[in-house]
């Protein structure tokens, strides 16, 4: 049952969560920066509010409190493409991007975790009326299938991030289907990349060595392709996206010093492809006040990656690895 419509479905990338992540962040960052700094209205999920007393954990002889003032926010890149509403409950699309960024205001910092596609957790399930029937163990990118719109597929996304986090919250998701890529590409006039892999079984013109500004599907190809592309890992693709995400956010600052209503252009655009629980001007508020913060490279954790019985890649986080996450972003150790 666990791979019955995903086998069918072609395992394509959502480096688009991340893209989003990036171009949102430099528009806010731009917009608000040439204004004055004001206080901004506390606005928080249930990890934000600072009342009462906080959660405890104990871990290895110690005791942790959580720390007030976070806001979580999950990005979402999943592989649907087209315009059609989701029916019966399972048509979802796989959630192939997963980025988990954490606030934290009282420190000044964000902490970010890039989950792996494979990563084995714990998933609702519905039956086929779409009542939730139990969990199962899967890959976390299938969590996305099952829900009968954008809201309820991101919903059992953002529970199945939770469950792999032993039950951390999170507050506010952004979800965006593949299409942003080419979307994001073509507004910036082309990103320039360098081609470390061989990419002549999909674009001869895309030569291994060199260096060349994307265009059209280029994009597309460029950050979701694996197979018959180097090692085929996920892993690999993963440096990829990173170049393009890199080279992407140069563009933007670019185009934005340049022309000011560049901003609101690029922010219309995205839209069209992206459903969220946070309004725009909650969205431009937390970016905002996280302008001064020191953002952290991404974490991923660590793991084993092996084949399951059914032949689909697996990846099996150490809970030790994500034990340690947890108190490094959302603890403090008590004294």
């Amino acid at each position: 049952m666990r791979h019955g419509y995903e086998a069918k479905t072609k395992r394509i990338t959502g480096a688009v969560a991340l893209i989003v992540v990036l171009v949102l962040a430099v528009i806010g960052f731009f917009i608000f920066s040439k204004l004055e700094e004001e206080a901004y209205p506390e606005q928080r999920g249930q990890m934000s509010k600072d009342f009462g007393k906080l959660p405890t954990m104990e871990y290895q002889g110690k005791t942790y409190q959580m720390k007030p003032n976070l806001t979580s926010m999950l990005f979402i890149g999943y592989d649907k493409t087209d315009d059609a509403p989701t029916v019966g409950f399972r048509q979802g699309g796989q959630a192939d991007f997963l980025v988990l960024s954490v606030l934290d205001h009282r420190n000044k910092t964000v902490h970010q975790l890039q989950i792996d596609r494979d990563t084995m957790t714990n998933v609702a399930v519905l039956g086929v009326m779409g009542n939730k029937v139990g969990t199962r163990v899967m890959q976390i990118c299938l969590s996305h299938g099952f829900g009968a719109d954008d809201e309820t597929n991101s919903k059992y996304t953002v529970d199945a991030v939770s469950n792999l986090l032993q039950g951390a919250p999170i507050d506010l998701y952004l979800a965006m289907d593949i299409r942003g890529i080419n979307i994001l590409n073509d507004a910036l006039g082309g990103v320039k990349v360098p081609i470390e892999d061989d990419f002549s079984a999909y674009d001869p013109t895309m030569v291994q060595g060199t260096t060349m500004k994307l265009q059209g599907q280029q994009a597309e190809l460029y950050v979701r392709s694996r197979y018959h592309i180097g090692d085929g890992t996920n892993e690999q693709r993963m440096r990829r996206q990173q170049h393009f995400m890199d080279a992407a956010v140069q563009l933007i600052q670019e185009r934005i010093s340049a022309e000011a209503s560049f901003a609101d252009t690029l922010l219309d655009a995205i839209e069209e492809v992206s459903n969220t629980n946070v309004t725009r001007g909650r969205l431009i508020n937390e970016i905002n006040r996280a302008y001064k913060y020191d953002i952290r490279p991404a974490d991923t954790l660590a793991g084993e990656y092996k084949a399951g019985d059914d032949g689909f890649m697996e990846f099996h986080a150490s809970e030790e690895s994500i034990i340690s996450w947890i108190i490094n972003v959302f603890y403090n150790p008590v004294e």
